[in-house]
């Protein structure tokens, strides 16, 4: 099983989208440990850093959590929604949420010139630079979200030692 040659997508997103298949497709099941990076270079012939860019684009979405000399494995959706950071610190916190943020220099000006009639030319350097914006603020994103689900792993690891060595007798 290789990757399509023909996809301008980077190799990580490609693997990323094999892996998320096979979880989605439920052919890999919650609890399912993936394969090792060593069996997905072989697999799918791709380096290793660029599996490991392939499981934190899968990690960032939740859908597999790491355990430190152990593995990825597939996670549970019930037990570990989905996380929206946002939604999550707005529901915290309350009402009072705020997001301090500045715009860029070019959208304002982009809104000053909008006051005199839309703009009729948008040059090259303009459009890429939105992307890159975008594509920073996506990947800004899916860290947050993947650092939350490992925190909340994390937890909840910690919660059930906690309660074993409160309640020996239970385990």
């Amino acid at each position: 099983m290789s990757l399509p040659n023909n996809d301008p997508r980077p190799p990580y997103l490609l693997a990323a989208d094999r892996l998320r298949a096979e979880i989605t497709s439920g052919r890999l099941k919650p609890g399912d440990r993936l394969p090792s990076s060593r069996e997905l270079r072989e697999q799918l012939g791709i380096a290793n850093a660029t599996v490991h860019a392939a499981l934190r684009v899968l990690r960032d979405e939740g859908l597999i959590y790491s355990v430190h000399g152990r593995g990825n494995y597939v996670t549970d959706p019930e037990q570990h929604p989905a996380v929206d950071p946002i939604s999550e610190l707005a529901s915290e916190y309350g009402k009072e949420f705020t997001i301090d943020y500045t715009p860029p220099t070019w959208y304002t000006q982009y809104k000053e010139n909008q006051a005199d009639g839309p703009i009729r030319h948008v040059t090259p350097a303009q459009t890429a630079s939105l992307a890159e914006i975008l594509l920073g603020v996506r990947e800004q994103l899916r860290h947050v979200t993947g650092q939350v689900v490992n925190l909340k792993q994390q937890v909840r690891t910690l919660e059930e030692k906690v309660s074993r060595l409160e309640n020996p007798d239970e385990s």
